[in-house]
């Protein structure tokens, strides 16, 4: 049988998966991500969809590329820092993790229409403007660590109950199946005469549970706008996406066996790899009703992956008085499906403060009650049935809202923003896990070389089970964690 941790972007939500394995918890972090941008317009919040005339408009709104009046090429790095405080059964844990990537790197080549002498330069189409540019759309890294004394139960209840619901006497336990795993170490026993199985541990354990998550999700962008009249800006983008998730999860208990009259140490190692490939398209429209007005609209398909899975779990346990030590041998489980990701409409609302700067106002609708598996060749319909069903009863429509603001002095900008990211959940409380972006930033231009620096942070809450019971209950960690990344922007005009 397997078990496996699905933790979201939002919301670190634990699910138990047995043979019919379910992946809705990835699903929905895969179909979390936001549009790449410069630091330019990280400082704004990322309220992008009404403007253009930045290389961000690849990743974007593609009708923004037709803003341009020349030719652009330009690179973002980004600093992560990552930080989480649980609370778990009254105690107090935190961690922290850090990193550095390429949030993005593009180029934009401007190319003007050829006007007859004499005709109107400002009437019909006055450019086109062709791109192709790295976006990363996510960043997965985290490291979540939680620690505390369980006084009402252990995670060999857990290990029992399913040994009881999945299979017989100890004769039928599936060579390298988790419950194996356990009976063979001695944290949990058969009782023949009520045919079930109990936990040979008592309560009052330690337990600690660290996790490490890394990778990204990333885009290849190929754009295409052009300008009409200064008023009409239309725009394609064709993505290619990539996406790379690693958990490496250990979970110790230390207590004491009541049945081998032994203090014990277990450790329960979970690692899961998973790697997608997929394409999708973005249509963009940008329209000026008057020169200090801007509307944009965007609708960006839905992403079509094909996903390998891979998830491997191994016990390792160690009676102390008993002289009891067991290392099982890893088991290993393997899927690949497909899924489509929702598909998002963003709108947005620009005003241009006359040679002072501008404000931004972006929406973003998407139903993530609409994310959908396929499987391969129409093999294990049973788990593509049963992770679609999980779709429909957990997850809903949300909404993204972000406003930013620029105000220029001479060469220099000062930028800020916050955004709010909607709750996918049902039956979750909308402010409780909703996530939360403040930022804050600063541009120079010179002639034609810019340089833009944003400060980002991220905050949300999450609610993770390291095991659940039949009945519900089970250790549960409140964890709070705030990202903070840093994003430079180099580039050139030409």
């Amino acid at each position: 049988m397997k078990l496996k941790l699905i933790l979201t972007t939002v919301a670190i939500v634990a699910c138990v998966y047995t043979s019919n394995a379910q992946y809705a918890g990835d699903a929905l972090r895969f179909s979390q991500t936001l549009a790449g941008s410069s630091a330019r317009f990280k400082g704004i919040g990322n309220a992008q969809t009404a403007f253009g005339g930045d290389i961000s408009s690849l990743g974007a709104n593609p009708a923004g590329l037709g803003f341009f009046t020349k030719s652009d090429l330009g690179l973002t790095l980004e600093y992560n820092n990552y930080t989480s405080m649980a609370r778990y059964l009254n105690f107090n844990s935190n961690g922290t993790r850090d990193a550095l990537n390429i949030n993005q790197a593009g180029a934009v080549f401007h190319i003007p229409t050829y006007r007859p002498k004499g005709s109107d330069l400002g009437k019909g189409w006055i450019s086109f403007d062709f791109g192709l540019g790295y976006n990363r759309n996510a960043d997965f890294g985290n490291m979540v660590v939680y620690s505390g004394t369980n006084p009402s139960n252990s995670i060999a209840d857990y290990f029992a109950e399913l040994a009881t619901k999945n299979f017989g006497s100890p004769n039928t336990l599936s060579l390298g199946s988790l419950e194996r795993m356990a009976y063979d170490d001695y944290l949990i026993g058969y009782d023949s005469n009520g045919d079930y199985y109990f936990p040979e541990t008592d309560v009052n354990n330690i337990q600690t549970k660290t996790e490490e998550r890394r990778g990204g999700q990333s885009q290849i962008n190929m754009a295409f706008a052009g300008n009409y009249s200064n008023k009409f800006y239309l725009g394609l983008n064709l993505g290619f996406a990539r996406l790379n998730y690693i958990s490496e999860s250990n979970f110790t208990e230390k207590g004491y066996n009541v049945t081998e009259a032994s203090n014990y140490q277990t450790t329960y190692l979970q690692d899961q790899d998973t790697k997608g490939k997929g394409f999708n398209a973005k249509l963009g429209l940008i329209y000026r009703p008057i020169p200090n007005i801007r509307l944009g609209a965007s609708y960006e398909t839905p992403t079509w992956y094909t996903i390998d899975d891979s998830y491997t779990e191994v016990l390792k346990t160690k009676h102390v008085k008993a002289g009891l030590e067991n290392t099982n041998n890893p088991e290993n489980y393997s899927y690949t499906y497909k899924l489509r990701t929702p598909s998002k409409l963003s709108l947005g609302l620009g005003i241009i403060l006359g040679n002072f700067g501008l404000i931004s106002a972006d929406v973003d609708a998407i139903d993530y009650s609409k994310i959908n598996f396929r499987s391969i060749d129409n093999n294990d319909l049973g788990i593509i049935y049963d992770n679609n069903s999980d779709v429909i009863d957990n997850y809903k429509k949300a909404y993204n809202y972000r406003i930013g603001t620029e105000f220029k002095l001479d060469q220099i900008m000062i930028r800020g923003g916050y955004g709010i990211q909607g709750n996918p959940y049902k039956n979750l409380d909308d402010k409780q896990f909703q996530t939360k972006t403040l930022s804050g930033g600063l541009g120079y231009r010179h002639k034609n070389y810019y340089l833009d620096i944003t400060y980002q942070q991220n905050s949300f809450n999450s609610d993770l089970k390291p095991y659940q019971l039949a009945d519900n209950s089970g250790p549960r960690a409140f964890v709070e964690t705030n990202r903070h990344n840093v994003f430079t922007t180099f580039g050139i005009k030409f």
